[in-house]
């Protein structure tokens, strides 16, 4: 399963979620929830620490996130994103990203 990168979540249109067939899970145990918060971080680079899955909500900022197989993603305040676990990356931030997100394990 790869990153999946929601712009603009509020300008989506009711057609955007009627099509929405979500993907087997097949036996995977079932997920619990770790942790919600918001978070904030100044412009810099780093690698992303978060082994879990993750679904963000960006507040404010811009970041770019590239994955450990070279995979480029810009994020934006008002963007959405879900990682998948053990998502693998490095962050740069261009102007200070804060979000809110939800982690499960």
């Amino acid at each position: 399963m790869t990153i999946v990168h929601i712009e603009r979540p509020a300008e989506l249109g009711q057609s955007a979620f009627e099509e929405f067939v979500p993907p087997p899970v097949g036996d995977l145990p079932r997920p619990t929830l770790g942790s919600v918060a918001a978070w904030a971080a100044p412009d810099g680079s780093f690698a992303r620490a978060v082994v879990n899955a993750e679904f963000c909500h960006f507040i404010s900022g811009h970041a770019t996130f590239v994955t450990a197989a070279g995979r480029r993603f810009e994020f934006k305040a008002g963007d959405a994103a879900y990682f998948p676990p053990h998502t693998q990356g490095t962050w740069t931030i261009h102007q200070t990203l804060r979000k809110t997100y939800c982690i499960w394990r």
